[in-house]
Formats: C-alpha cells, sequence, structure tokens
C-alpha cells in the first residue's frame, strides 16, 4: 500500500497513531480550515481537533502519483459535524481537493492542499455575507 494510501486508511479509521506515523518527526501539515501545523505535537493536536468536530469521514484517493519524493493526490472528502461546532452541527460535507505530499525517508515531511474553501463553507452554513468576509481575507 502507498504512502498515501495508508495515510488515507489511517485519517478514514480516525486512527492518530496511524497518522502521525505517516509523517517525519519535524512534519509540517498545511490544512485549509485549520491551518499550519508542525511537529508531532502539532499534528496530533490538529487531528485530534478534526476527530473532536467530524465524524463518519471519507477521505477517498481518486488519482495518486507518487516517487520516492513527492507524491500528488486528487481526492473526494467527506464528513459529518459533530455538536462541537454547534453552528454546523449534523451537517453533511462533501467537496473535490488535491494535496501535495514532500517525501523524506518514506514518510511525509511536508503536507499541502487545495479545494475550493467556498463550496464547503457553504455546506457548513455560512451565509452569503460570512461566506464572503472569509473568502477576501484569504486573497490578501
Amino acid at each position: 500500500m502507498s504512502l498515501v494510501q495508508r495515510f488515507a486508511t489511517a485519517f478514514n479509521a480516525r486512527d492518530v497513531d496511524g497518522l502521525l506515523a505517516c509523517f517525519t518527526e519535524r512534519a509540517s501539515y498545511t490544512d485549509n480550515f485549520f491551518g499550519e501545523h508542525c511537529g508531532r505535537d502539532g499534528l496530533r493536536a490538529m487531528f485530534e481537533r478534526m476527530f473532536r468536530e467530524g465524524r463518519e469521514y471519507v477521505w477517498r484517493m481518486d488519482t495518486i502519483v507518487e516517487t520516492p519524493v513527492s507524491a500528488a493526490a486528487e481526492w473526494t472528502f467527506s464528513y459529518v459535524v459533530t455538536d462541537a461546532v454547534p453552528r454546523s452541527a449534523g451537517r453533511k460535507v462533501r467537496f473535490r481537493g488535491m494535496s501535495i505530499f514532500e517525501l523524506d525517508g518514506g514518510r511525509i515531511a511536508r503536507y499541502r492542499e487545495c479545494f475550493d474553501t467556498g463550496v464547503a463553507l457553504l455546506q457548513l452554513g455560512f451565509t452569503p455575507e460570512a461566506l464572503a468576509k472569509v473568502l477576501s481575507r484569504r486573497i490578501d
């Protein structure tokens, strides 16, 4: 199984230790919603928060291109928001995106992603005004 598939399998299983095993000690992870997190402690805190705020995760890697030093994946991501996020609790969210994985020694050293944040925020129940405010900050 490829590293990207191991990563997705661990994520879907909500297996924080399995996820951390995919990363180097000083890895960085840049998430469109949660920002950048670095190192094992930072990644652990981010994944634990994600799993508190969502359930029924399905992160399907649709296309993967992987070499010993990098990987790219197109994916479909879906989940249901938990009560930890009262404004969006119970909402089902689904969107497509792409990730870039920089690899070192068979582990992820740097992760970053790209997806249409507006599509996700609309599904989370953001009003058009709130959506415009959030997205305008991302342009700067």
